[in-house]
């Protein structure tokens, strides 16, 4: 197996709130469930930590990221205009832990 770096996450703990920096999956191993893993680990450490609440900001024309957000239960809570330094819209989304898992009939990680 290549050691090769093929994702990762980065979750910031604030005193009230848990928070998504970023997300990153290389392009050539997206749609391989590698997204889905590292959401859920972060998830999993917020509510490790206390927190019933997770928060992230995607853009607004990343529509494979938003797709996977909602799959997991994520909500659409503001849009922030000229959120990036190209002038793009950002979306900040919200989902209450434990997340959503897609097929899982028990509703919970």
């Amino acid at each position: 197996m290549d050691d090769k770096l093929v994702g990762y996450g980065v979750l910031n703990l604030g005193k009230k709130d848990s928070f998504i920096l970023k997300l990153v999956v290389a392009e050539e191993h997206r749609r391989k469930g590698i997204g889905s893993q590292i959401l859920l680990a972060l998830s999993e450490a917020a509510q490790a930590y206390g927190f019933g609440k997770i928060s992230l900001r995607v853009r607004l024309d990343n529509v494979p990221a938003h797709s996977l957000y909602v799959m997991f239960g994520f909500t659409e809570d503001e849009i922030i205009p000229n959120y990036y330094h190209d002038g793009a819209s950002a979306l900040l989304m919200s989902a209450l832990l434990p997340l959503y898992i897609p097929g899982d009939d028990s509703h919970s990680y």
